[in-house]
């Protein structure tokens, strides 16, 4: 008969704790070499506003003539007795290489002379990575190279005396310069304006310039620019962070907006939204737009007036021209008490002071992410206005 041998007890279980401190061991160290997944960075919208800092910073050169009249206090734009054109530098500019420009605007102060109306100008960029300045020893902005991007600028009414007015969306010139490969953060950015064939002679207004000073009211009025865009923020960390409990929020009942989800929007301030992160509640303001299908979601946002006899001023930008989107001003969450709707730029004055909603809706199922600008001003009895509130900024 066939004799078998065991082992004693106590050398198993030896064998056993030594082979699971080998499997620890070992899970220890793949999990030490395995590749660390590292979270990409969303992107962040960022809004700068430039202004020309130093006299050879504007500049208006007569065509015919080729005179450079940086020291000037105005910008002479369109056609006078020669066709002009206006070189705008803008020192600094903080957007960094590869960033996503959403929308871009030239901002400038209307003096208290033109001529005849309309005006049609050209705009477009000075192709450079890094421009100079507009002083004599500089090439004339009439002879440096410009983007192939450019925008049309029909000025058909002349903007109210010494006030700021702005120009189309120009993001796609400042996309050319930033997308240039010797583009930096901290290079200067210059827009050149140009009387378009088609304008005529003695059509032409005078913005102020930097050498102008300041104004009566305080005002600097050098000219502006505005400008919206996405870049990337830094990598976050891999420490964990405790995940909140989720806040449960009333579904919203149909036919009427959000506002249990309304973000606040202040007088005389700029917010960034997106359609797309809000559902789709109205499709007919009835009481304002009845015919305009705006079956797209909807942002909404709530205001507060706290004077009678506001005028607001609610103007609307969206990312991308292909979508259109709406803004409406209403008195509650029903359509019933819309008080006006626009595509664009929302004009309503004398309001008592309250709560209103403005919301940002898309047109046949446009979506998309937006810039809202408002601004608002009081009509006091004694028709005094409060000394911060202003049309543009």
């Amino acid at each position: 008969m066939k004799r078998t041998h065991s082992l004693p007890l106590f050398l198993v279980l030896l064998a056993l704790a030594i082979a699971a401190s080998w499997r620890t061991a070992a899970d220890a160290a793949s999990r030490a070499y395995a590749p660390q997944t590292t979270p990409t960075a969303p992107p962040v919208t960022n809004t700068i506003t430039l202004q020309v800092q130093t006299s050879t910073d504007d500049t208006s050169v007569r065509v015919l003539t080729n005179e450079n009249l940086y020291n000037w206090a105005y910008l002479r734009i369109g056609y006078s007795k020669t066709p002009y054109i206006n070189g705008i530098r803008f020192q600094d500019v903080q957007i960094p290489p590869g960033s996503q420009i959403v929308s871009a605007r030239l901002l400038l102060y209307n003096g208290s002379w033109h001529k005849y109306m309309p005006i049609f100008l050209t705009i477009q960029a000075e192709a450079n990575d890094s421009p100079l300045d507009f002083a004599n020893a500089n090439p004339l902005v009439s002879e440096r190279p410009r983007t192939s991007a450019r925008v049309r600028w029909e000025i058909e009414q002349a903007p109210p005396e010494m006030t700021w007015f702005e120009s189309p969306e120009i993001r796609d010139l400042v996309q050319e310069i930033i997308n240039r490969p010797g583009w930096r953060a901290g290079n200067a950015l210059a827009i050149i304006l140009e009387s378009a064939e088609d304008n005529q002679i003695d059509h032409y207004l005078d913005a102020l310039s930097y050498d102008f000073g300041v104004t009566s009211e305080g005002a600097i009025p050098a000219p502006k620019l505005e400008i919206v865009y996405f870049s990337s923020t830094p990598i976050p960390t891999s420490t964990p962070t405790l995940t909140p409990t989720p806040t449960i929020t009333p579904t919203p009942e149909p036919g009427r907006l959000a506002i249990e989800q309304a973000e606040e929007l202040q007088c005389n301030a700029r917010v960034h939204g997106d359609t797309r992160n809000w559902g789709d509640n109205v499709q007919l303001y009835t009481a304002c737009r009845p015919v305009w299908p705006e079956t797209g979601p909807e942002a909404v946002y709530r205001l507060e007036l706290p004077f009678d006899g506001t005028d607001v001023l609610i103007n609307l930008y969206s990312q991308r021209l292909e979508e259109d989107l709406d803004v409406f001003l209403l008195s509650s969450a029903y359509p019933e008490d819309c008080l006006g709707g626009a595509d664009a730029s929302l004009l309503r004055e004398g309001l008592d002071a309250g709560v209103y909603y403005v919301a940002v809706d898309g047109y046949d199922g446009a979506a998309d992410a937006f810039t809202l600008m408002t601004s608002c001003r009081v009509h006091f009895a004694n028709s005094l206005y409060l000394p911060v509130i202003r049309w543009k900024d």
